[in-house]
C-alpha cells in the first residue's frame, strides 16, 4: 500500500521536535495556575519568522492543556477586532460547559448566541473605553471562574499571529490583563500567543504599560532535532531514512521547519510513497531535487510579490549586502534616502514576515535563501 507524506508543507504539524523547551515552560505556567486556582499573570509569547512552527506549538502546547483537564479557546488575530473576536470565542466555547452568569455576561455584551454559533450585536469602543474593558474583563473572571467549578484544571486562551490584532484590542487585554493581576485568586486563566518577531514593539505601542508579556524566541531548529523531525514521522510510518540521505536534507534545510517539511515531502513522493519497511535513500534526495526547488521557487516568488515596489527596492539594497544581518544606515546608504525615511517600508516588511530585527539597528531576511533570490530578482527588474 502507499502510504501519503507525513510532511505535507504548511499543514499544523502534530509533533514539534525541538520546542521541549517551550511547552515546558507553558505546562509549569499552568500547572501553577491549576495548583493556586489563580490567574497566571506572566502571558507567554512566542516569537519567531513564519515557517519555524509557532502555530504548531500553539495547538500542541493546546494538545498538552487539554490532555491535563484544562479548557482551552484558540483564535486567530487580525480576523476582525481582537476583542469581538475573543468574545465570540467564549460564546461558542464555555455554552458547552452550560455556565449561567457568563451567558449573562454575554447578553451584556450584546452577543447573540444561536445556531451556527455567537453574532456580536455590540460595537465595541477604543482600547480606553472603560466599559468594553470592564466587561470584558468580568467576562474573563467569571469564565474562569465557573469553568473551574466544573471540576476543569483551568481556562486557557491561546493567541495565534498576535501582531495582527487591532491597536485597540490589544490595548483593551492589556489593561483586562492587568486588573486581573491586582486581584487574581479565583481565576485560573491564562492566555498563551504567538507572533511575528517584532510583536513586542506592537504590544507595547498599544500598550507600554504590558510589562507582563514574557517573549520567548522560536527559530530554526538544531541539528538534532531537523534529524528528528525527518525522521520520526517516517518510523511512525515503518520507513527509515538512509544515514547519507538524512545528513544531506539536514545540510539542504538549515533547520528551518517549512524547508523541512517542503525536503521530507519531496523525498517521499520522489519514492513513490513508499511502504513499510522501505528506505528513503540519497538517491531520492536527487529525484526530489527539481521538484523542492521549485516549491521553495514559488515561496520565493510569493514572497517577492507581497513587497510594494518601494519595498522591493529596499529589499534589494539589503540582499546588496555581504553580511547575514545589515545595517540599517547601509540600507540608507544605498537608497540615498536618510534612515529615518526607512520606517514605514521597513514596518511593512517585519508586518509581512519578510524581515526581522537582528540586534540594535540591524535586520535580516526571516526565511533562508531569500536574499539570494532577491539578488537574482532585482538584477532582472533593474532596481539596482
Amino acid at each position: 500500500m502507499s502510504q501519503p507524506s507525513p510532511y505535507t508543507p504548511g499543514e499544523i504539524a502534530h509533533e514539534v521536535p525541538g520546542r521541549a523547551d517551550h511547552l515546558d515552560r507553558v505546562a509549569d505556567l499552568l500547572a501553577a495556575m491549576s495548583a493556586r486556582q489563580r490567574l497566571a499573570g506572566r502571558v507567554h509569547v512566542f516569537v519567531g519568522p513564519r515557517g519555524v512552527g509557532k502555530t504548531s506549538l500553539l495547538r500542541e502546547a493546546q494538545r498538552q492543556a487539554e490532555a491535563v483537564g484544562h479548557e482551552t479557546l484558540f483564535v486567530t488575530a487580525g480576523h476582525g477586532d481582537l476583542v469581538t473576536t475573543l468574545v465570540e470565542a467564549i460564546g461558542l466555547g464555555p455554552l458547552r460547559w452550560q455556565p449561567q452568569s457568563v451567558g449573562a455576561r454575554l447578553r451584556e455584551l450584546g452577543i447573540s448566541v444561536g445556531v451556527p454559533g455567537a453574532r456580536v450585536e455590540a460595537t465595541f469602543g477604543g482600547g480606553d473605553d472603560p466599559t468594553v474593558v470592564r466587561r470584558l474583563e468580568d467576562l474573563l473572571r467569571t469564565t474562569a471562574r465557573e469553568v473551574a467549578e466544573q471540576d476543569a484544571a483551568g481556562t486557557v486562551l491561546f493567541v495565534d499571529e498576535l501582531q495582527s490584532a487591532d491597536r485597540d484590542g490589544l490595548r483593551a487585554l492589556a489593561y483586562v490583563w492587568q486588573h486581573l493581576q491586582a486581584d487574581p485568586d479565583g481565576v485560573p486563566l491564562a492566555l498563551v500567543c504567538a507572533g511575528l518577531g517584532h510583536t513586542e514593539d506592537v504590544v507595547t505601542d498599544a500598550a507600554s504599560f504590558a510589562e507582563r508579556f514574557a517573549y520567548r524566541q522560536v527559530g530554526s531548529l538544531e541539528e538534532a532535532a531537523t534529524r528528528e523531525a525527518l525522521s520520526a514521522p517516517a518510523t511512525a510510518l515503518g520507513v527509515t531514512w538512509e544515514t547519507a540521505a538524512l545528513t544531506e536534507v539536514v545540510r539542504r534545510t538549515q533547520g528551518y521547519p517549512y524547508f523541512v517539511q517542503v525536503h521530507g515531502d519531496g523525498v517521499w513522493r520522489a519514492a513513490d510513497r513508499p511502504d513499510p519497511g522501505s528506505t528513503l535513500t540519497r538517491a531520492h534526495v536527487e529525484v526530489a531535487r527539481e521538484g523542492v526547488a521549485e516549491d521553495l521557487e514559488a515561496l520565493y516568488r510569493s514572497r517577492w510579490a507581497k513587497a510594494s515596489p518601494s519595498e522591493q527596492r529596499f529589499l534589494a539594497a539589503m540582499s546588496a549586502s555581504a553580511d547575514e544581518t545589515v545595517r540599517r544606515g547601509d540600507i540608507a546608504d544605498a537608497l540615498g534616502v536618510a534612515t529615518g525615511a526607512l520606517g514605514m517600508a521597513r514596518r511593512a516588511l517585519m508586518d509581512k514576515g519578510l524581515v526581522e530585527v537582528a540586534g540594535h539597528g540591524r535586520l535580516r531576511f526571516t526565511v533562508p535563501g531569500f536574499r539570494e533570490f532577491v539578488r537574482e530578482s532585482a538584477d532582472v527588474e533593474g532596481l539596482r
